[in-house]
């Protein structure tokens, strides 16, 4: 069945269009060993991102060490993203194939603003969204929904226009929270049965699926 009067598709990033986990594992490998840390593993970063690096370093490492921590990560990942980033499967296919129907495109992530933006324009995409808005562009991250509301105003278009499609059980808050639908696909770090849970209007077995519902 296809959504409704689709004018506006705002995407989270990291797990949904993108894989960057490797690059992120370098910052965080980066900055525990700085600090004298014994490193996680790259499994313990993948569960542990999500709702943006002031919160999760908050929360491994303490209120005092969110700064230093922001800082070498920052430097370590301005150094290795380009090279450790990848565009998962479909995305460009799905990105371009909106892009022929005239619908708005917009990213809505947790990831820092300026870093999310620098990765499009690595790959020669950053022109295809109206806005690319994340974390340090906004008061609130994910599942507030400001992100959405500054996207979807950026777009031109309305909630019942819109679609949010994201990978976790935070971007399926996050349009809740906004009043939009949500088309989830498990590309991310989020098992299959707890985005059920999180009861998306959609859960799509891939991205390239969306070319199909919208």
């Amino acid at each position: 069945m296809k959504a409704n009067k689709v004018r506006g598709v705002v995407f989270d990033l990291d797990g949904t269009l993108i894989d960057s986990y490797q690059a992120i594992y370098l910052g965080f490998h980066y900055v525990y060993t700085t600090i004298g840390l014994p490193p996680l593993s790259y499994e313990e970063v993948e569960r542990a991102v999500g709702l943006g690096l002031g919160h999760t370093f908050r929360e491994l490492l303490g209120e005092e060490r969110v700064p230093q921590a922001l800082a070498l990560f920052r430097k370590r990942y301005e150094e290795v993203f380009r090279t450790h980033t990848r565009l998962l499967p479909d995305a460009r296919e799905v990105l371009q194939g909106l892009q022929g129907r005239a619908i708005q495109l917009a990213v809505a992530t947790n990831k820092l603003g300026r870093f999310s933006r620098a990765i499009f324009e690595h790959f020669g995409m950053e022109k295809m969204f109206a806005v690319i808005v994340g974390d340090g562009d906004v008061s609130r991250n994910k599942p507030d929904p400001e992100m959405l509301y500054l996207a979807m105003d950026k777009m031109g278009v309305g909630k019942e226009e819109t679609i949010f499609v994201g990978d976790s059980v935070i971007d399926i808050q996050t349009g809740k929270n906004a009043g939009i639908r949500v088309f989830a696909v498990p590309t991310g770090n989020t098992r299959r049965d707890d985005l059920v849970k999180a009861q998306p209007t959609v859960l799509m077995s891939r991205l390239l699926d969306l070319l199909t519902l919208v």
